[in-house]
């Protein structure tokens, strides 16, 4: 994406629509109906980006630091994936969810079946990328979510966000997708993409820890002014800094892994120490410290965990 093209989708999160993105990352549904509000924002902010050229974007990295920074909750990042596996005229502008795992899985006569966990946005999406392993490796077919074979169950997890468990039974298959060489390269470029969120939500975090120093006073002055947390603040910036240097670098796909793994990192270490300046006031639902905390639990392990990713790194070295 061009950096005219950033400053369109920038410009779309303006300071009315930004939290209400924001705050479709905290979706409690006790009775598990969807809000009717929420559906109607999450329509809207799909139809903008495809609308603003996100899915044809020329750089995605910078694009996922854009959408991590606005706590985007929605199937954007999984069809930018899902588009290098896939023929675009296939799915055209359909969003797309990733349920791939290198697990069994049974794919005869042209339908696959299969339980995937933690799939994002499942009740959102058009096509499941589906992936499972068998006697050839790993193999990925392209499914319709709406057909009746497909259930999903909505978790209760600690970002209270779209994560679903899913079951195909026998579901037809549209299309097979990318080899396995071909996924692991779109998963080096999706890992990337997701420590760019990260870097995005962590800078949110800090400027939001910041905003609070300057207004929140003590023995006569704002909070800032204090030297240790005036280094603290200082630090995380620094960090922030040098961990957007390694995943907007040229070469940050060939090492995919280890990036996440620092971004993943970076991500918890900030959104803690947003909640520890804020105190008390940061754990009130009205106040989104607690929401980059939560979602920065979520995001960070969403393609394997830091100790996974710094494992596979060194394996591969």
């Amino acid at each position: 994406m061009t950096a005219t093209g950033t400053a369109a989708i920038a410009d779309f999160f303006d300071e009315d629509l930004a939290p209400l993105v924001r705050r479709m990352a905290d979706r409690p549904r006790a009775d598990g109906q969807d809000d009717d509000d929420n559906r109607e924002i999450r329509s809207m902010v799909w139809e903008g980006l495809v609308g603003l050229g996100a899915l044809d974007a020329s750089d995605t990295v910078r694009l996922a630091e854009l959408l991590g920074s606005v706590l985007y909750q929605g199937p954007l990042l999984d069809t930018l994936t899902a588009r290098e596996l896939v023929r675009g005229d296939v799915i055209g502008q359909a969003p797309v969810a990733l349920a791939v795992a290198a697990e069994p899985w049974s794919a005869e006569d042209g339908a696959v079946s299969a339980r995937r966990s933690f799939v994002g946005f499942a009740t959102e999406v058009d096509y499941f990328v589906v992936g499972g392993v068998d006697t050839a490796g790993l193999r990925l077919a392209l499914v319709r979510a709406d057909h009746p074979s497909v259930t999903t169950r909505r978790y209760e997890e600690t970002g209270r966000g779209e994560a679903y468990g899913v079951e195909f039974a026998g579901t037809p298959v549209t299309e097979w997708a990318g080899s396995s060489a071909e996924w692991e390269a779109a998963l080096a470029n999706a890992r990337v993409r997701q420590a760019a969120y990260l870097v995005g939500l962590a800078q949110a975090a800090l400027d939001h820890a910041v905003a609070y120093a300057k207004e929140r006073r003590q023995f006569g002055q704002p909070i800032g002014r204090f030297q240790a947390l005036a280094f603290r603040l200082g630090e995380l910036s620094m960090h922030i800094d040098a961990t957007r240097m390694l995943v907007h670098d040229r070469d940050a796909a060939a090492h995919a892994a280890a990036n996440l793994a620092a971004a993943s990192d970076l991500a918890r270490t900030v959104t803690t120490r947003t909640m520890q300046i804020h105190g008390a006031a940061g754990m009130r639902s009205d106040n989104d410290a607690q929401l980059y905390y939560r979602r920065a639990a979520v995001e960070s392990v969403r393609l394997g965990t830091p100790f996974q990713l710094r494992r596979e790194s060194w394996e591969t070295r």
